[in-house]
């Protein structure tokens, strides 16, 4: 018998980022717990130009059931670096400001929990894709 208290955990790690000072122009890139291993550099595993726009590093410190805890900072800048912690019942998300006035960053971090499931079998098509989506 479980109960809802065992069930109660993230799943999903949301992340916006943007260099814009603007923030007109964003990414949104979501990660599953699994990969967030300590010293997992989140920036580092997805493609970027990063000849075009200077992206800040991303390193995971820690990952529980309910708590992300990492460090960002920008490449050759570790010690100005900055660790923040989210906690999925306190504090889920952050938006936070990175790096000096000619070189910044705006991310925004979401823990995304998924409690309860949903099933739309009748939304999807053959080939299992989401219909809205097509």
């Amino acid at each position: 018998m479980t109960t809802d208290m065992a069930r109660h955990y993230w799943d999903t790690l949301q992340l916006t980022i943007s260099t814009d000072p603007q923030r007109v122009a964003y990414v949104r890139i979501m990660y599953d717990k699994g990969e967030l291993e300590p010293g997992y550099n989140i920036m580092r595993e997805r493609r970027f130009n990063r000849d075009a726009i200077s992206f800040p590093e991303i390193v995971v410190a820690e990952s529980t059931e309910l708590e992300f805890e990492f460090r960002a900072y920008y490449e050759g800048e570790e010690e100005f670096g900055q660790t923040f912690r989210l906690h999925l019942d306190e504090s889920p998300e952050i938006e936070i400001t990175i790096g000096t006035e000619e070189k910044q960053a705006v991310l925004g971090l979401r823990l995304v929990s998924f409690d309860e499931p949903f099933e739309c079998d009748d939304e999807y098509d053959d080939d299992g894709r989401y219909d809205a989506w097509v």
